[in-house]
């Protein structure tokens, strides 16, 4: 991955391919997990892939406490920025999701369409205080330091409890041991930035972009409502669901993920 400077983080990114652009945002804890879509042939032979690792990830600099959906908004912005690209289809995944959707409220002329997949709406729909009941029991774990069974916990009541499966087999070489050292980056910023994001539904309302939303069958319920809500608000959106999948469906369900994508970003 190439290296740059963008709001005084260094971010490493990838570009690929040609056509018109699409930039992929990884969600919390797996950088990636966009990866098995990402390289479906479909995706590669129809558009120009910018794919990069948020703060916090892999190589690119930590994330600093207090850090907003906002300013991870901006990044994605200032690599459109930086790679000269007026506007690009986005797509992103769980917690980069939510950075989507904020990156089209904010910057609505630099996104195109918008790809939703599963969105961390937990303070706007009904399951939502009972996923963060059972995340402040895992916080205790990683609060004890425990920092490898903090990460399990969050991927198998996230994917499922044969997330392994999937990750060793469709994820790059050493994915879990990436998220557990990467995990602190969930614990200490990200879930932070979730209870603070100021979005709402009258936000979702004025979004005037093509939304594709896409949920996995086999899902958490606080995705599912959160995808039911998406459907309710926005204006110009259809909702898709991922065969036998869950959480994780780019990496569970990539051909499918990436046929969806190819459908909505050339139509």
């Amino acid at each position: 991955m190439e290296r740059v400077q963008l709001n005084g983080a260094d971010v490493a990114y990838d570009v690929r391919g040609s056509g018109t652009p699409v930039v992929f945002i990884h969600g919390a804890i797996l950088s990636d997990g966009f990866v098995p879509a990402i390289e479906q042939t479909a995706i590669a032979e129809n558009f120009q892939i910018v794919h990069y690792r948020r703060r916090g990830y892999a190589g690119s600099s930590r994330a600093a406490a207090g850090m907003t959906m906002q300013e991870w908004a901006d990044d994605s912005i200032a690599l459109l920025n930086h790679l000269g690209i007026a506007s690009a289809h986005v797509a992103g995944h769980s917690f980069g999701a939510g950075i989507a959707l904020q990156m089209a409220i904010d910057a609505p002329g630099r996104v195109r369409k918008l790809a939703l997949l599963e969105p961390p709406l937990g303070s706007l729909v009904a399951s939502g205080g009972q996923f963060a009941q059972w995340m402040a029991t895992v916080r205790e774990i990683y609060d004890s330091g425990d920092k490898i069974t903090a990460t399990d916990m969050v991927l198998a009541g996230a994917y499922g409890p044969d997330y392994r499966r999937f990750t060793d087999g469709a994820l790059p070489a050493g994915a879990f041991e990436r998220a557990v050292s990467d995990i602190d980056t969930y614990f200490q910023v990200e879930l932070g930035a979730m209870l603070r994001w100021d979005i709402t539904t009258e936000g979702l309302k004025d979004i005037r972009h093509s939304v594709l939303s896409m949920r996995g069958s086999d899902t958490l319920p606080v995705f599912l409502e959160g995808a039911d809500l998406l459907q309710q608000w926005i204006p110009e959106i259809d909702t898709v669901s991922i065969p036998c999948a869950s959480h994780d469906l780019p990496g569970r369900n990539p051909a499918a993920v990436a046929t969806g994508l190819v459908e909505f970003f050339t139509t």
